[in-house]
């Protein structure tokens, strides 16, 4: 007999189930053991998204950029210093 609790996939938790959880818990409706219950995430995960919501007004981590950063193509820099050139005060920032 195993006493340690089965692990939990990494899996990915829909962003409405995450807000309605949040809900649930800060509306008093439901105990904290009723929602993890019904949505099916832990105890652990569910702090980490209701401080995530408190800070952030979010329940998800905003992602970050990966790769390299796109180069602008000869023809596009050009397009853009045509447009420059034939319309100055579009692009003047004045404050």
């Amino acid at each position: 007999m195993d006493l340690l609790p089965a692990v939990m996939p990494n899996r990915s938790i829909s962003r409405d189930v995450k807000i309605a959880a949040v809900n649930l818990y800060e509306q008093d409706i439901l105990t904290l053991k009723q929602i993890l219950d019904c949505v099916g995430f832990s105890r652990r995960t569910f702090f980490r998204v209701l401080r995530l919501w408190r800070t952030t007004g979010n329940v998800v981590k905003p992602r970050e950029r990966t790769g390299r950063l796109r180069i602008p193509h000869h023809d596009d820099i050009h397009y853009l210093l045509e447009l420059i050139r034939n319309n100055p005060h579009y692009f003047l920032d004045e404050r």
